[in-house]
């Protein structure tokens, strides 16, 4: 149907976003439609409890399914594996993102973009922030959990479909690491809710626009 008014252009975008969900039976592709053919680079941003973040020089392509196996994560009938490019995941430290989506999807994103598209996911988000920090990220029912003390220390990612679960992995997070003695960085629509839900744990909070 043709619009009335207005203009379609401004829809035109370079980012895509595959969520797959929590059961891992059904994914949904938002943004394709409007990518432009031809032209630069477009990001297609992953949304999956089954991501695994590898050290870049570790990282090797033809042993992808072996990494995915041991971490638990191994591809099921109808799965195939992703991965991003190397990207800094703090000081001195740079990661590929596996992850594990629809081959369906995977294959709606090959026909249309190619080797123009570029995994990423929310997990691959850097944190300047010299002080011991956790960084929490809520998106599509899955928490990206990242531990910053010197180093990465812990990247995960976790479902939490209510905030009991965010209450119940952060409980488990400060059996692991001093929370009173570290920062948090929230990032997403919903950081000011996780702010009040769970930032009295903190030494700090800060919310990222």
């Amino acid at each position: 149907m043709k619009q009335a008014t207005g203009s379609n252009a401004s829809r035109f975008t370079n980012k895509v976003s595959i969520q797959q969900s929590l059961d891992g039976h059904s994914f949904s592709v938002a943004g394709l439609e409007w990518i432009l053919p031809g032209g630069d680079a477009v990001t297609v941003e992953v949304l999956t409890p089954r991501t695994l973040l590898v050290p870049a020089e570790l990282f090797d392509a033809a042993e992808v399914s072996e990494l995915l196996a041991s971490a638990g994560m191994a591809c099921g009938e109808g799965q195939r594996a992703v991965w991003s490019a190397p990207a800094p995941v703090g000081p001195k430290t740079a990661a590929v993102a596996v992850m594990v989506v629809a081959a369906e999807a995977a294959q709606l994103i090959d026909e249309r973009l190619g080797d123009r598209a570029v995994f990423t996911t929310p997990l691959l988000e850097k944190t300047t922030d010299a002080h011991p920090t956790v960084r929490l990220e809520l998106r599509g029912g899955i928490l990206y959990i990242k531990v910053f003390a010197g180093t990465l220390r812990m990247a995960e990612t976790i479902p939490a479909a209510s905030e009991a679960d965010i209450r119940y992995l952060v409980d488990r997070l400060g059996r692991a690491f001093p929370l009173e003695e570290m920062r948090l960085l929230l990032s997403g629509a919903d950081a000011k809710k996780m702010r009040k839900l769970i930032g009295s744990r903190f030494k700090k909070v800060i919310c990222e626009s």
